[in-house]
This record gives C-alpha cells, structure tokens and sequence, in this order.
C-alpha cells in the first residue's frame, strides 16, 4: 500500500480559514506547519506513516563565542581601516575602499537547526486508500488528516500547544480491529542517548559547535569540535492508548502498541539555550530533565484539555482580525487566507520566552539553510514583525525586543572595537547569539557584508509600537534605553561632508552595487537608506524622550543638532531617487531591495514632491521580484495610493511555485509559503502588513480608511486592524470602493480626540468616550455618532 493516496498531483484548495489537500505531502513544501513559539512541526499528513518534522526555536549551531572563534579585528586595525577607506572613497578608490573595509570582517553568524523527527507508522489492511483528506485551521490551529482503508477509517488530529509547550496528536482508528502502532524519534543532530520505558521514548543531542552558511562552501559543515561551546538538547514523547503495549518493541527512541483504537501522543523538546546573546548552560541530563517536566505536566491534562487550552490560547489572537469579500471568487478566497496566513504563521513562529522568527520562521528542514536560516536585519527580520501592531499581535513582538535589546549589549563592544562610536550597532546578520561584527572572512562583498546600520532600522519597530499606544512603561524601560544608545551611535559615526553636511563615509545601501572601472563596486558616501534611517531614529529619539521624561538627554540635543545638517534625499536626472549622495551608475536597476525608499515604508512617509521620486523609482524597479520583495512594493505602492498598480503585484505573489524553482520570482509553494526562491517567510507576514496598508493608515496623525485599495476589489469588511495610537478599526466597503460604515474604538489609554478620513473627507471622534461609528453622509462628507446611538 502506498503512503501517498491515490489522485492527481498536488492541488490545494482552501477558504478564507482553512488549507487543504486531497493526498499526503510529497516534500517539506506541500507539508503544513504548527507552531508554538518554540516548537515548530511541519507534518506530511502520510497514509500508514504520519511524518512530523520537529524544530526548537532555541536550536541553534555554535554560542557567543562562534563570532570570534578564529580571532578578531583589533581597534587599531579597524580605525586604520576606517581612515583609509574614507581617504580612498574621497578619492574615487571604490576598489581600495573595499579592500579596507573588508578588513573589518570576522566570520558568519550561526545556523538556526532541525532539531528531529517524529514518526507514527499504523499498520493497515491492503486496500484502496478513500476520502483522504488533511487540512490545516487556521482558526484552531489543528492539523487534521481522514481516510479509509478497506473497512478502517482514520483520523489523526494534532495541535502544538502553547500553554501547555508540547505537541499533542491524538489517533482514532474505526474499524473491525485495531491497528498496531510504532511511535519513534530520530534526528540529524548528533544523537548522545536513547531510550525507552513505560510509554515514554527519548533522544539527548548534541547540536553543532559551528555551522557556515552555503556560502561559504569551501567549509565543512556541521562541525563537532569538543573544543567549542554548543547546546545539548532533548526530545521526549509519551503516550497512551487502549491497546496491549509490546515492550520487545520499546527500545531507543521507539514505542510499539497493537490492537489500538484510540491513542493520544504528546511530545516536548528542551534545549540548554538560556537566553539570547547568553552561553548555553548545562548538559544534556538538564534538557531531558526539563523536556520531562514539561511532558508529565502535560500528560496529566490529557489530549481533551490540552487541545482545549491551544485553542483558547490561539484563538484569542487569532480570532481578533477578519478579512472578507462579497462573492466567492477564488482569486479573493486565496488573498484573504494570506492575510490571515501570515497572523497564523506570526502568531506560531514568535510568542513570548521564544526567539523571534528566523529567515524561514520557525520551519527548517536543513542542517545548511540557506542564508543560515538566521536573522537577516537588513530588511528580512524586519519585515516580519510588520504585520505585529497593525494586526493586533502585539504578544508576538517581545522575542524581537528580546533579540534588540541582546544587540544593544553585544553590539556596545562592537560600535567600540570597530567605530571609536558609543552606543551600540549591527551588521548585515545576526543569530541567536546576538552577533554584530561584518561577516565575510575578510574577502567577503561589502554589499552584504558591510552595514553598520542594522540597529538603527530595528529601532524603527521599538518607536512604532510606541505609536501604536504601548503602554508608557514600555517607552520608558525597553524603548528608551534602546533607541538611546543606537542613536548615540550614529551621531558618532556620522561625518562631516565636504559640503559641510553630515553623512557617512564609508556607506553601502544593502546588497545594492553600482559599476566602476575596476567592477561592481558597494561602498561610496551616504547611501539614501543610511541617510534616511539616521533622519528616522534621531527624529523618533527626540519624540521618545517626551515620552519618556528624557528631555534633558545630552544625546537628544546632539540630535536635534544633527537633523538639521541630514540632507534630504536626492533625485537622479531619471527622477529616481539616488542610491547614494553621488550619481552612480548601478548594476541591476531592477535590485529586490528598495533601501532609498525606506522612508516611505516603512518609515514615516513622505510628502508629494518625494512621492513622485519614490514612484518613479519603483516603475524602474519593475514589479516582479522575490516574494519579500514583492510585498515591500506592495506596502510602498499602498503607501503611494496607486491603488491601480496593486493587483498585478497580487497576482505576482499568487504564482505557483514548484518546488525547485530558482531565480528571483516570488510565488507561493503548495502549502502557501512564499517563495524567494527558496522559502523565506517574510514573503507571507510582509504581504499581510502589506494588504493591512491597503486598508487603513496612520502615520499622518490620522486614522486613514480605504487609502488604497486594490482598484479589482469588490465589496467587502475588514475588522480588528489597529491605528495609531492604538484604535481598533472595523471598516466595510461597496464596490466602488465608498466607505460604507467603520467602527472606531480605543484599544489603550492613549487614543482621545481622533482625525479620521476616507475619499478625502475628514472627522474628529473623541475615542475617550467610547466607541464611534463613521459612515458617509448625504451629500458626501463624513457623518460620526456613538457607536452606542
């Protein structure tokens, strides 16, 4: 009997809610995910074999010690490097500039790893597989597989559950006889232990001392090196059931059962990781000790109460944010479920005591990702917190200010070492160790190697949660601090222009390259982005302080200094606007990244000279793209209000995408993660933050309704979304695209007296005394009343 059931290849079909197939996954990209914050499961759906790739946010290669295991750049040498870089960009030596700045790299950041795998064969009668089927709720976040055999039907149902921090399958077999049953663990790691005993198997592993990215394929990887630090970890799975265990079967790893009907599974993983940017702590006898702690309590619920409790705890996020459209179309069926797609898969990759969402969230198959499957904070970790605020998923964001405020610690040495610079800085890359120095080994291209700037646009998701009505302590004891030190930073490193402006010399615009005699070249004199992120943070620094009773800084007077010497942004004889202060001729026009525009998304927007700069930029740029890419346009082009130019981008980011496809145009693959090519995650949270746009704005100081929406929309209704500073909206919408009717409610103490408008028609609603209802009055203009009346 085959695993795969019977039918045509794969061919998902789905509501607003729901993912669904009509066969087993054939590879990790038809599989669906499950997610905790912690432990991540991608779950193949087999018939006779349920296959459940098992992730531990906290598995991670190496330790703090990784960034410099093969030494590191001294001051002397980093401020030699430095000075002769800015002598040679000066004049015209991009070449020698690059040497220099090279001499700055140490080595790479560390891999986010599988952790293992787990494995429920049922034995079957032969016979032709019927009415299979699996599907992933995104409501109750539950995978559920169906089928029959013969004269037996099964259903597997499993959920991974945050309050309970364990995964949770339960089996139901209806047929004359039961099936009998080998529930086993394995993994790629370095297995130290196993075992098995009373309805309960083990694995204790040893993870990696170091794992370099394939990139660097002139290095073995993974490494075991008894000399390096590196994490211990554990798997335990437990049971039950109503048939005869066979204890010849349970040995290592592996659980047998025969004649069961009913048998619940429940799984729990621990590592020796403590916290962000910290050693590990422990041995491999401390993770099964905790993994067990977490499984007896789990087990004493049993499977009812455990799944009970997931879907409470989900659906209290989840539940809070509904897209909709008049009719059903299944072009508009697929855009609402990536809408609540990407809250789904934010709401299991990032909760509170985990780490943030990597490259590929909290999925990863690969002992050597790609890109390390690490934090790349050049656009890529960003982007996935940007639907956090907006769609109400503020309990996702706190591993993002973990991981900020970690870089704020390690990163005040690096600023040190490398800059002269107080406060504190980033790169490029970063891990779970809190990594900050340029990677590259010393050969490496500046374009991706070189950019102190990391901290600077991370800063961005700190003041925006403030904006978005956090309450005042956060301002005050994580913002604060935080923002504090990244501009210190930057003050210090900005320099004086021939011109007499500020800038910074040495500067590259992430990943970008512009033509030179002697080649491609990525350093010259203030890139657009770097100038724009300095203008962001030293402008959110002197907000902040108001907030935060800080005032009277010294740093806050040195920037309202320095924002008067920033110049603004540049527009080429093109009417683009210019990757770098001076013209330069770049080597892909069409680049993914869309660095100059920072400032219109996700920054604080522009006004309307800028914007037709911004647009011009983006018509050069072209449309398609990865899918990361493809949402920030998407985001940019809402921002803009070109409304008419976002459905192709949609459609583009609809695409089907097989499986081994290569290049730069994004898609989807079978089970809706977006395609880089390969699988990134920020593709699917960044296109929800990007339609959020369409929808409602709030960076101008007013709460925006319908600024852009898609010019194929129909009629539809959006709830939940949330405005600056922090007003929840509902908003619905006719077929012209009128406003029909919105309520507004205060979702903190910030929100009083509230601008809102639609179509260019504006109101004021005093939130303080509850909720309003908007709609359009007769005659036009905008008519408001208590929501109450």
């Amino acid at each position: 009997m085959s695993s795969r059931a019977n039918g045509p290849s794969q061919n998902p079909s789905q509501n607003a809610h729901r993912l669904s197939f009509g066969e087993p996954a054939a590879h990790w990209l038809e599989a669906l995910p499950l997610g905790n914050g912690r432990i991540g499961a991608m779950l193949h759906g087999g018939v006779g074999r349920e296959r459940v790739q098992l992730n531990d946010g906290t598995a991670w290669s190496g330790s703090p010690a990784s960034e410099f295991a093969d030494g590191q750049v001294t001051a002397d040498t980093a401020r030699e490097a430095i000075a002769e870089a800015r002598r040679l960009v000066a004049a015209g030596d991009f070449a020698g500039a690059t040497r220099q700045v090279q001499r700055l790299q140490e080595r790479w950041s560390q891999a986010y790893l599988p952790l293992g795998e787990l494995t429920v064969d049922l034995s079957h009668p032969e016979g032709e597989v019927t009415g299979y089927v699996r599907h992933l709720d995104l409501r109750t976040a539950e995978h559920v597989v169906r089928y029959a055999v013969g004269p037996v039907t099964v259903e597997r149902r499993t959920v991974v559950s945050h309050p309970d921090r364990s995964l949770v399958m339960t089996i139901d077999v209806d047929g004359p006889q039961g099936v009998d049953v080998i529930v086993a663990l394995g993994s790629p790691l370095m297995t130290l232990d196993s075992g098995a005993a009373e309805r309960t198997a083990w694995l204790t592993l040893r993870l990696p001392s170091d794992v370099a990215p394939p990139h660097e394929p002139d290095v073995a990887a993974p490494v075991y090196d008894d000399e390096r630090e590196s994490l211990r970890g554990a798997i335990v799975v437990g049971w039950s059931h109503d048939g005869a265990d066979d204890p010849s079967g349970a040995r290592g790893g592996v659980l047998r059962a025969a004649g069961v009907r009913h048998a619940e599974i429940v799984l729990t993983t621990a590592t020796t990781f403590t916290a962000i940017g910290q050693p590990p702590h422990g041995d491999a006898s401390d993770a099964l000790a905790a993994a067990r702690r977490d499984l007896a309590a789990a087990t004493r619920r049993g499977a009812g109460e455990l799944r009970q409790r997931q879907h409470a705890d989900h659906s209290a996020l989840y539940d809070r944010v509904e897209l909709e459209f008049s009719g059903a179309d299944p072009r508009l069926r697929l855009i609402a479920f990536l809408f609540h797609y990407g809250r789904y898969l934010l709401i299991s990759a990032s909760r509170s005591g985990g780490l943030p969402a990597t490259l590929q969230g909290l999925w990863n198959a690969s002992m050597r990702p790609p890109w390390s499957a690490n934090y790349t904070v050049n656009i890529n970790t960003q982007m996935n917190y940007w639907p956090a605020d907006v769609t109400d998923l503020p309990e996702c964001l706190p591993p993002l200010f973990d991981l900020v405020e970690a870089l704020s610690v390690s990163g005040a040495a690096t600023a040190t070492r490398l800059y002269g610079a107080g406060g504190w800085c980033a790169h490029h890359n970063t891990d779970a160790w809190a990594y900050t120095s340029p990677v590259g080994r010393g050969d490496a291209d500046p374009a991706w190697a070189f950019w102190p700037m990391a901290g600077a646009w991370l800063c961005r998701h700190l003041a925006d949660h403030v904006a978005y009505g956090a309450d005042p302590s956060f301002a005050r004891e994580r913002a604060w601090p935080v923002l504090r030190g990244a501009a210190r930073f930057v003050l210090d490193w900005l320099t004086e222009l021939p011109d007499g402006t500020l800038g910074f010399v040495p500067s590259s615009s992430p990943e970008n390259r512009f033509r030179t005699p002697d080649g491609p070249m990525a350093i010259a004199v203030s890139s657009a982005v770097d100038s724009e992120l300095a203008r962001d943070l030293l402008t959110s620094i002197t907000e902040l302080a108001a907030v935060a009773g800080q005032e009277a800084d010294p740093v806050v007077a040195a920037a309202h200094a320095a924002l008067g010497r920033l110049p603004g942004a540049v527009t080429d004889e093109d009417g683009t606007v210019r990757e770098w202060r001076d013209p330069h001729d770049l080597v892909e026009p069409q680049h993914r990244h869309l660095s100059p525009l920072y400032r219109v998304f996700p920054g604080t927007g522009v006004g309307p000279e800028e914007a037709g700069a911004a647009a011009r930029t983006l018509d050069v740029r072209g449309d398609d793209s990865t899918g990361w890419s493809l949402a920030w346009k998407l985001a940019l082009r809402a921002r803009l209000r070109h409304a008419e130019r976002l459905p192709a981008l949609i459609d583009l980011a609809l695409r089907p995408v097989g499986p081994d496809a290569e290049g730069q145009h994004g898609g989807l693959y079978p089970n809706r993660l977006s395609a880089h090519p390969p699988f990134q995650i920020d593709g699917n949270l960044g296109f929800t933050a990007g339609l959020a746009e369409c929808l409602v704005q709030s960076h101008t100081g007013a709460v925006e309704l319908l600024p852009a929406l898609p010019s194929d929309w129909p009629a539809g209704r959006v709830r939940g979304l949330v405005a600056r500073p922090g007003v929840v909206v509902e908003v619905a919408w006719d077929d012209d695209h009128r406003l029909v009717e919105a309520q507004l409610r205060a979702r903190s103490h910030r929100p009083g007296s509230v601008r809102v408008s639609a179509g260019g028609e504006v109101v004021d609603v005093d939130l303080s005394r509850g909720a309003w209802t908007v709609t359009r009055a007769e005659g036009g203009g905008l008519s408001a009343r208590p929501a109450e009346a």
